[in-house]
């Protein structure tokens, strides 16, 4: 009898929490990625205008990932996504 085991497969556990990517983080990243594919992004940021103070140097896009996350992510409140998402903002925003 032979053995599929890889051999050079290594297990490390600790007792350190990390926390676990959120479950919709994946949906929205697909999400933005066809829409950006499509040229769907590109025309909204082409069309959408908002005010934006001095210093400030927010995209369309982020706002569209911020609700597109917000409405995926089933969280009651944007205070409670947020919150959920404080870990993986800067991978999320990317």
């Amino acid at each position: 009898m032979s053995s599929i085991a890889d051999g050079s497969v290594s297990i490390q556990t600790s007792s350190e929490s990390v926390p676990s990517t959120p479950s919709w983080f994946g949906e929205v990243a697909l999400i933005a990625a066809y829409l950006r594919q499509q040229g769907v992004l590109t025309k909204i940021s082409e069309r959408v205008r908002f005010a934006r103070r001095r210093g400030v140097c927010y995209e369309v896009i982020d706002f569209l990932a911020v609700l597109f996350g917000y409405a995926g992510s089933s969280e009651r409140t944007l205070e409670a996504f947020y919150e959920r998402l404080q870990p993986f903002a800067s991978p999320f925003m990317a």
